[in-house]
């Protein structure tokens, strides 16, 4: 009995050892299995603190971007330069973003127009220098210098403008805080931080502007015998070239272009491109401080802005975002405020007589007449011909020549002569003119404006004064003074400028019969009787050329100056 009680006890034993030892592993087991999901939540937070950080960066750089593209679109127009306020000023035509001359003008000059301006100044440079290189340059050359001044003055305060950054930052905020960056949290913005990582570079250097020359290397329907250096201009340089851009040839950027004795800046923006996001290291690697330019204050094309997330509290995120700005509109090397001016003198009649034989004597007075026919006589001439006691001219009939011709027919037709100069300035003039892409004018263009057959009416009406001009940037039209400014209310404060360059007489010089024959009456000396009688004319023609650099509008006044040789040849003999 006592062993079955010691058996029956150490049983009992037993079994509690067993029981107690399950009882300790099954609380180390769920020990283990808390430690090991507790693990698991801390990794698992950790991985979502994780992913919303990384989030947030992107939402952060996302915003960043948006902002820095907007200010680069933004930067174009919203900044300018109040240089252009002066309605007599060859700033106030390109003062706009329209190639239609008849837009009204703003007399700002932004990003977007600011190689408008160089351009027009650089032309009046190269009218003045090909003045002086025909030698009758005038004042040109001052003009030249006082454009190229104020074209450095207007752009060295627009540069000043754009690399001030607190400038920049309504643009930036504009569009970087109405992006989400929800991972930060409610409320979340990104918004500008403002330190010195806000630069400006100049990028693209030695590619295409955006203001396109019309015509072909080398003279680009410049004037004649002027041509422009092969360093002054490219083609687009873009990979693959646009279409419709093959071409086409344009200034060159952030190269230098000189023309009388003057240096002029373009900005680089490759054609058919957009604002877009560039690097930072070749952001970097042209700001002006890592590759210097002769251009003392570039205006720049690139821009560098950086963004911080504002949240309270939390780990705020930051970045950083360049851009390459671009207008994306080309426009055309030119003057669009500019006119040439033509005066027609009176015609006169001048009377010649043989006294002595040759060579004849002119008779005063002359007699002048207008652009019709008339009927002339002069006062007999004493004694007029060889031993003549006098010879009278008869009436003679005056104008057959120009009677029904336009202008064009006064400059160009009969007499002739050598019309290639002056037909050649004018094309050159016109060109200039006319701001619209792609559009060039020829010499038929020139003539179809002169052929107008209202200049016809208003030469016999007293008009002397006409005035070629392009009202809307594409097509050219002549007119007088009045009908001028009606149509081009532009014109009205600068069309009694005068060129700023020396006349240049002789031009076309010529001679040729005219229409005139008759019989001039004889009185023979003394012991004398007549032998020979007979009177003619010859219609005369000088076009003089004044060039004008069109600082002040005017690109040129061509002066036409016509007239009627009458002679008188009256032969007695003496025996």
């Amino acid at each position: 009995m006592r062993i079955d009680c010691m058996a029956s006890l150490g049983g009992i034993t037993y079994s509690a050892r067993i029981k107690n030892r399950l009882r300790k592993n099954g609380g180390g087991a769920i020990a283990l299995s808390t430690a090991l999901a507790f693990a698991l939540v801390v990794l698992g937070l950790g991985f979502i603190a994780l992913v919303l950080i990384m989030g947030a960066q992107n939402e952060t750089r996302n915003a960043v971007d948006s902002g820095t593209l907007n200010l680069g679109k933004q930067a174009l127009d919203q900044i300018s330069s109040s240089g252009a306020m002066d309605p007599t000023s060859w700033v106030r035509g390109v003062s706009s973003d329209s190639t239609d001359a008849s837009v009204s003008t703003d007399g700002k000059i932004t990003l977007r127009r600011i190689n408008r301006l160089w351009g027009a100044a650089l032309l009046i440079a190269i009218n003045a220098d090909a003045a002086q290189n025909d030698g009758n340059a005038g004042s040109g050359e001052s003009s030249a210098q006082q454009a190229c001044q104020l074209a450095q003055q207007i752009s060295d305060d627009l540069s000043g403008q754009l690399n001030q950054a607190s400038n920049l930052y309504g643009f930036f905020t504009d569009f970087s805080t109405a992006n989400s960056v929800r991972m930060m949290g409610l409320g979340t913005q990104t918004k500008v931080l403002t330190n010195g990582n806000w630069q400006t570079s100049l990028l693209e250097r030695n590619d295409e502007s955006n203001l396109v020359i019309a015509g072909s290397p080398p003279n680009f329907n410049l004037p004649p015998n002027y041509n422009l250096d092969s360093s002054a201009f490219t083609q687009c340089t873009r990979n693959p070239v646009p279409s419709g851009a093959q071409n086409m040839y344009f200034l060159k950027g952030y190269a230098p272009i000189t023309a009388a004795g003057q240096t002029f800046w373009q900005v680089p923006f490759q054609y058919d491109e957009k604002p877009h996001l560039v690097s930072q290291t070749t952001f970097n690697q042209n700001m002006a401080k890592a590759i210097p330019l002769d251009w003392a204050k570039p205006v720049p094309n690139s821009f560098s802005a950086e963004g911080t997330t504002t949240k309270t509290g939390s780990l705020n995120e930051v970045a950083s975002s360049f851009v390459m700005t671009n207008p994306n509109q080309p426009f055309q090397l030119s003057l669009p405020h500019s006119f040439l001016h033509i005066h027609v003198d009176d015609m006169e009649s001048h009377w010649w007589f043989f006294p002595t034989g040759y060579p004849p004597l002119e008779l005063d007075p002359t007699i002048g007449y207008g652009y019709t026919t008339d009927t002339e006589a002069n006062i007999p001439s004493f004694p007029g011909g060889v031993c003549c006691t006098s010879v009278t001219p008869d009436s003679v009939t005056l104008g057959l020549e120009v009677v029904g011709q336009p202008l064009d027919g006064i400059i160009f037709n009969y007499p002739v002569g050598d019309t290639s100069k002056v037909e050649s300035y004018m094309v050159n003039r016109i060109n200039e003119m006319v701001g619209a892409v792609g559009v060039t004018k020829s010499a038929s263009d020139l003539h179809s404006a002169l052929q107008d057959v209202a200049t016809t009416g208003e030469l016999i009406a007293g008009v002397r004064d006409f005035y070629i001009f392009s009202p809307d940037g594409q097509n050219i039209t002549c007119q007088p003074e009045a009908l001028a400014i009606a149509k081009a209310p532009w014109l009205a404060p600068l069309i009694s400028n005068t060129p700023d360059g020396s006349p240049e007489n002789q031009i076309i010089n010529t001679t040729d019969p005219a229409a005139i024959f008759f019989d001039p009456i004889v009185v023979p000396a003394p012991f004398c009787s007549p032998l020979f009688e007979f009177g003619w004319g010859m219609n005369g023609k000088i076009v003089g050329w004044t060039p004008g650099s069109g600082a002040n509008g005017c690109l040129g006044t061509i002066r036409v100056n016509r007239w009627t040789d009458v002679y008188s040849l009256g032969v007695c003999n003496p025996f």
